[in-house]
């Protein structure tokens, strides 16, 4: 059925939704712009620099793999929004409707400039993808939690008339992919612990444009302290441009400059912080960083959080300290579905809403449960001190040895692509007994550990696995509970879920 939130009145295929700057640490600024504040070019973007291609697109049911060029598709589909939400205006009515095999079209007017060059991204598209632009295939991704970048700069056509077209493939539950709580037959039966599917692009899909010769491809931010930062930047240079670019890191404290270094790309510096303010529910301090390279021919903004979050002794008993303090944490098993926009918040406004929500109930913190959200979610929590424990996407149900290599792709990029946020202090990777039997389980959280050494790891939040003590927490359920866990020497004690208490309306 269709249900509305009272955001789902701005969306319209008159103009394109969620509009806002999908990627507010890595904010792009050229260098014909006039300086802005740094909250209006994360939220709004930079125009020189990057171009969003949300709105309706061609759609239609794949009867085969054979791209379709040239060809305008049998219907339109309003992107981001999910094929099963209402907002996509593709919805299928019936769980025999669900469509798996899936082809997008978008034509589009774009040239790029000769000082240039230009990135197509992909927020997030659930769950296997292959993606042509004027005919040239840019390859197969698998994976629907994370996004991917394209340079497409040698493919657009000179007379600026281009085409793009994206082949999906999702069996959602019916395949051996994590697809956390969704489940095909919740269309017909709306019941229990899963909800409707979510298939095809979910995220913001936008061009880029960067400077050709050399440009920042990511900052890696180590923010796990009390006193000081360590930064890195990833550079892309032309293979005629001699030697190593040199990065500039410029921190900010609002318009007060408190430190800066050069060093060559992908070489870390640690800057030292004097008088840090720390980052903590109460005061989610953000501390901004101007990031130069390429002769200052590109520039960067990011941000971070000074905090810690460690095990440690509080009043004799094992606790997880926030800054050195325990303060106790509490909040909602957060799933982030949408009844009109399912994984796809209807706004920004919207999807920002849930963060000070929580906040109003008294809530501290949230475990973002089985589903990884865009970045401007947890751009918001940054913002607004909310302490975010994340969760790994399950397989959720019917697991097989099948489903091992792709959690394990899933959990490297999500731990990659949203680890420079303050907000998430500790990774869960699995729930109860959805998949875990699969794995080796001192295996995966060694390589969490690797992957990220300075979070705490829960390894299986109420699950058998938990009972095996490898991890940093002894995490249990009860229902309706709540129960009694206890700590060691080596793990705190968490309740991970209780309660279950409600009634259908």
């Amino acid at each position: 059925a269709d249900l509305p939130t009272r955001w789902a009145s701005e969306v319209s295929a008159d103009r394109p939704p969620l509009k806002a700057y999908p990627r507010p640490q890595t904010a792009r600024q050229s260098k014909q712009s006039l300086p802005s504040s740094l909250q209006k070019l994360r939220d709004d973007g930079d125009s020189n620099t990057w171009f969003n291609l949300n709105g309706l697109w061609e759609w239609e049911p794949a009867a085969s793999e054979v791209p379709p060029f040239g060809k305008t598709l049998n219907g339109s589909i309003l992107v981001p929004f999910p094929v099963e939400s209402c907002l996509s205006g593709v919805a299928p009515k019936s769980s025999k409707d669900v469509v798996m095999r899936m082809w997008y079209r978008l034509t589009f007017d774009h040239r790029t400039p000769e000082d240039q060059r230009t990135l197509l991204n992909f927020g997030a598209v659930d769950w296997q993808t292959t993606v042509y632009v004027n005919k040239m295939k840019f390859g197969t991704f698998t994976g629907g939690y994370t996004g991917y970048e394209l340079d497409i700069t040698e493919y657009l056509a000179k007379d600026g008339s281009n085409e793009i077209l994206v082949y999906v493939y999702d069996p959602s539950d019916l395949g051996h992919q994590p697809q956390g709580k969704q489940a095909i037959s919740k269309i017909d039966n709306p019941s229990s612990t899963t909800y409707t599917p979510n298939s095809g692009i979910w995220q913001t899909v936008w061009l880029e444009s960067v400077p050709s010769v050399c440009y920042i491809a990511a900052v890696e931010i180590e923010q796990s302290s009390l006193a000081s930062v360590t930064l890195t930047a990833s550079v892309v240079k032309d293979g005629l441009m001699p030697g190593a670019p040199v990065v500039t890191f410029t921190v900010m404290d609002g318009d007060v400059q408190v430190a800066s270094a050069s060093v060559d790309a992908s070489v870390p510096v640690t800057l030292k912080i004097p008088s840090a303010k720390l980052w903590s529910p109460e005061s989610p301090h953000l501390y901004d960083v101007k990031v130069t390279a390429c002769s200052a021919e590109d520039t960067v903004f990011t941000y971070f959080g000074l905090r810690t979050f460690a095990l440690g002794q509080h009043e004799g008993v094992t606790r997880p300290l926030l800054n050195g303090d325990f303060r106790f944490l509490a909040g909602f098993l957060d799933q982030s579905w949408w009844p009109d926009g399912i994984y796809t918040a209807p706004t920004d406004e919207a999807l920002e809403f849930d963060i000070l929500a929580s906040k109003k109930f008294g809530m501290n913190m949230a475990r973002m449960h089985t589903k990884v959200n865009p970045e401007r979610w947890y751009y918001h929590a940054d913002r607004h001190g909310l302490v975010v424990f994340q969760d790994m996407v399950q397989k959720y149900h019917n697991a097989d040895p099948a489903v091992v290599p792709l959690f394990l792709q899933d959990m490297e990029n999500t731990i990659a692509g949203r680890k420079n946020h303050p907000c998430i202090v500790q990774w869960t990777i699995f729930n109860e007994g959805d998949c875990w039997q699969e794995f080796n389980v001192t295996d995966v959280v060694r390589r969490v550990k690797q992957a990220d050494p300075h979070r705490l790891v829960d390894t299986d939040s109420g699950g058998q696995a938990n009972d095996l003590h490898v991890g940093d927490v002894n995490d249990i359920h009860t229902y309706p509970g709540p129960g009694d866990t206890q700590p060691s020497a080596k793990q705190y004690a968490m309740l991970g879920e209780f309660g279950g208490i409600g009634t259908f309306v």
